[in-house]
């Protein structure tokens, strides 16, 4: 597995084919990612030209309307103009033929699959195995299909990246795999979460149009059933008559195969008019969001990073957690991590630190230091000693 700290980024000038199509539409966690990494490689300021093939309009065009801040790396879009064909039989099928039209020095996917490109060296972004743990969660076909594009570009990447030290164990172990293929380069915490506590009124304003106003808690993410909502559920259900005002905000798009349930589960607590769902957050409102928080709660039985506790605690807000998310990489002493998934647990962590008496601070403080270091800079000379070992031109780095 590559280092976890950073040296200097290569100073070597390198031309990349970028498999893009994830930064379309409203952005997501991976289309995040994969604009995170790029602009943190364009502070550092690497020469070369990395071509972005996209089939329809990017959430973003920063990378290439404005100037690099060292004006040494160039990305260019290439635009197919077909938003509406399905990202998948794209990917597989139309995309190769253009890449042949424009040599590069290597192939990046950041979404676990790649394009056949036999003659390009190639590297892939694992950021979980859901679909190979996690049967339930997915239709028959579409499960087959992520594990056989995801298995694929396994075998023909160069180098495998993942986003933390647990998911570089679960993918050296499910796909048999050397550990030396594997390299970790973690996500990076935007600096828009750093900003000072006292949130602009614009910002404000729309979280009271949307009728969120403190004190509440957070659930921020994809609802999905490995994301233990019921569980959110029934210790706010607890905690709701403890504290009159408290309320629960639930953030994110519903992904239950059977989208009623959240709101069966919602009924069955006899506090639903205290539950706000505003489903998806714009980007720019997302630091105010966490820091109106009482606490932020992100439990999963299956993470392959875990971003929002990070965002949370830059914001000044402390996350209830699950083990095996990326805080246990950077914290792993962690105080208000569950011990484990059932009701009881949850709502004890949620109670310590909704209790007025106890002395968060010290560990809001440790946090924000803590967070402080995952910067998309740091993400982006780790991507590109990835890229050096994948050409053969760096060693592989225990």
């Amino acid at each position: 597995m590559s280092p976890a700290a950073g040296v200097a980024a290569p100073d070597r000038a390198r031309d990349l084919s970028i498999v893009a199509y994830e930064m379309e539409g409203q952005p997501t966690g991976v289309g995040r990612y994969l604009e995170g990494l790029l602009g943190g490689v364009a502070r550092l300021g690497v020469g070369g030209c990395w071509s972005l093939y996209f089939k329809g309009d990017p959430f973003s065009h920063s990378l290439w309307e404005g100037e690099s801040p060292t004006g040494r790396t160039r990305f260019e879009p290439l635009f197919d103009l077909r938003p509406s064909a399905r990202a998948i039989p794209w990917e597989q099928l139309r995309l190769p033929r253009l890449l042949r039209n424009r040599p590069a020095d290597l192939l990046f996917s950041p979404a676990y699959s790649l394009p056949a490109a036999p003659d390009v060296p190639a590297m892939v972004t694992l950021h979980d195995l859901s679909f190979e743990h996690l049967q339930h969660e997915f239709r028959w076909r579409e499960r087959w299909r992520r594990r056989i594009l995801a298995r694929r570009a396994a075998r023909q990447a160069r180098r495998v990246l993942v986003d933390s030290r647990t998911m570089a164990r679960d993918v050296a172990s499910t796909y048999r795999l050397p550990e030396a293929k594997i390299g970790v380069v973690p996500l990076g915490v935007d600096p828009q979460f750093f900003a000072p506590p006292e949130a602009p009124e614009h910002e404000t304003a729309e979280l009271r149009r949307l009728g969120i106003e403190p004190p509440y808690l957070l659930a921020l993410g994809s609802v999905l059933p490995r994301r233990r909502l019921d569980l959110v559920l029934e210790a706010f259900t607890t905690l709701a008559r403890e504290i009159p005002d408290l309320r629960l905000v639930l953030c994110g798009a519903n992904r239950l195969r059977d989208p009623r349930q959240l709101d069966r589960w919602c009924e069955a607590t006899r506090v639903s008019t205290r539950i706000l769902r505003p489903g998806w957050i714009r980007d720019e409102i997302l630091p105010a969001l966490y820091r109106g928080a009482e606490a932020s709660i992100y439990l999963s039985s299956y993470e392959g990073f875990g971003l929002p506790p990070l965002e949370a605690l830059a914001c000044g807000t402390l996350p209830v957690v699950t083990p095996g998310q990326a805080l246990d990489d950077l914290w792993p002493e962690y105080p208000f991590r569950v011990p484990a998934l059932d009701t009881a647990a949850v709502t004890t962590t949620c109670r310590r630190i909704l209790d007025t008496s106890s002395t968060n601070g010290q560990w809001l403080e440790e946090g924000r230091r803590r967070v402080a270091a995952l910067s998309w800079e740091h993400s982006a000379r780790l991507f590109l000693q990835e890229v050096e070992i994948a050409l053969g031109e760096a060693p592989v780095k225990r």
